[in-house]
């Protein structure tokens, strides 16, 4: 498990590419890892991330959905001014709609107790969105969730980053986040041809099917 983008560490870290951290408390966790030590345990600067743990309920073994790899980010704002992840987005159209996918969680530290709230700020470029915030019981787990914005980029390069907040300081509250794509959306006119195309199929399939009955 990596510590990286915090006070304690260098901005990126091995096993995260092209993201940087914010100078909050971020970890990566390799799939199937979180809930117990893991032989990837990497000490930076005198901290030993492999003995942050999660706690593991019967909806969490320490995997995520898709069994890929996933970041930790703390939610106290007093750490850092709370856990985050940024990128660097090129070759955008100014003016084009982007959909931004994601899966998230809250999640709980094995070294602390007590209920938290956790949610996300995600933005690209000056646009944000916040997640629903979600509440999590001591030593709980809330469960993965996919969830979808659509941005308008800017610029032809925007910075995508997503924010842990949650409450309260000192527990800590954290927030656990994989699969992240950022795909163009389709204009509605390219919807509405699309869908005058599917018409005109159907229709010349019912000519077709009623010459045959006729003869």
């Amino acid at each position: 498990n990596n510590q990286f983008g915090t006070v304690w560490s260098q901005p990126t870290m091995q096993g995260v590419t092209d993201w940087t951290g914010n100078g909050g408390y971020n970890i990566l966790y390799f799939n199937g890892t979180a809930t117990t030590n893991s032989a990837n345990t990497q000490y930076d600067g005198g901290y030993n991330t492999g003995s942050e743990k999660l706690w593991g309920t019967t909806s969490f073994t320490g995997s995520s959905p898709r069994g890929d790899n996933f970041v930790m980010m703390d939610g106290d704002p007093q750490v850092g001014g709370g856990g985050g992840l940024s990128q660097t987005i090129n070759g955008l159209t100014a003016g084009a709609s982007y959909t931004v996918s994601f899966t998230w969680a809250g999640a709980q530290l094995q070294s602390r107790t007590g209920a938290t709230t956790e949610m996300l700020t995600v933005s690209l470029g000056n646009q944000k969105a916040n997640t629903n915030t979600v509440s999590n019981v001591s030593k709980g787990f809330t469960g993965w969730v996919t969830q979808a914005y659509v941005f308008t980029a800017s610029t032809t390069s925007e910075v995508l980053s997503f924010l842990a907040v949650g409450t309260p300081t000192g527990l800590p509250p954290v927030v656990v986040l994989t699969d992240v794509s950022v795909t163009a959306t389709p204009e509605p006119g390219t919807l509405a041809v699309l869908g005058v195309g599917l018409t005109g199929l159907l229709a010349a399939r019912r000519r077709r099917t009623a010459r045959r009955a006729r003869g």
